[in-house]
């Protein structure tokens, strides 16, 4: 495992869902949590929040294969202390991990431009700075082609407020049906573009 060869006398324990996961931060005293943003059991960067809450201080540095692009920043902003893309080679995420362990918030290049851009733009176009992180799932499980019942029932959710999550999407983005959406995203290059689309979802 990377972090042993890291760190010969490391002890690293794994969760296969996040109520594994919340035992273990909730019950050993760790130095670094590694997440994965699609781990089952909970929804996405919320995972960040809730696993902060059950040990105070432990640094969560999220090692996903979503999309840095819409989620890096976002995942900065929810308390990571850093985001590495599973696209990443090795060599980054070693650095990752050592400048985390060392106290201090590990920042890509995608993350750090998005940083500045933010800082520097009057107004906010960008779809991953407009939507909340609860909108930014819907609208990620919206370009996968889910239908809303089966949002809601992967979030645990009513099927009314995935759609009341919906129509704020479209509101803030300025679209009407879901092609508008993945044009608009597109865009920004935030989605693969071969998601499975139905206006009438």
């Amino acid at each position: 495992m990377l972090i042993q060869e890291m760190i010969s006398d490391a002890v690293v324990d794994t969760a296969s869902n996040f109520r594994e996961a919340a035992h273990a931060v909730s019950s050993t005293h760790y130095q670094l949590v590694i997440l994965d943003l699609n781990i089952p059991g909970t929804d996405h960067l919320l995972t960040i929040e809730k696993l902060r809450a059950l040990q105070s201080g432990v640094p969560v540095l999220v090692f996903s294969g979503q999309k840095e692009e819409l989620y890096g920043l976002h995942c900065i902003r929810a308390g990571a202390a850093g985001f590495v893309s599973k696209e990443s080679k090795a060599t980054e995420l070693q650095e990752a991990i050592r400048v985390v362990l060392n106290g201090q918030k590990y920042l890509s290049a995608v993350v750090r431009a998005q940083l500045i851009g933010s800082m520097l733009q009057q107004g906010v176009s960008d779809p991953a700075e407009l939507l909340s992180p609860k909108e930014l799932v819907v609208m990620e499980m919206l370009l996968e082609g889910k239908w809303t019942k089966d949002i809601a029932g992967q979030l645990n959710l009513k099927s009314t407020t995935v759609s009341t999550f919906k129509a704020r999407i479209f509101k803030k983005l300025g679209v009407n049906n879901l092609l508008d959406l993945a044009r608009r995203v597109e865009m920004y290059h935030l989605s693969n573009g071969d998601a499975i689309l139905n206006a009438e979802k």
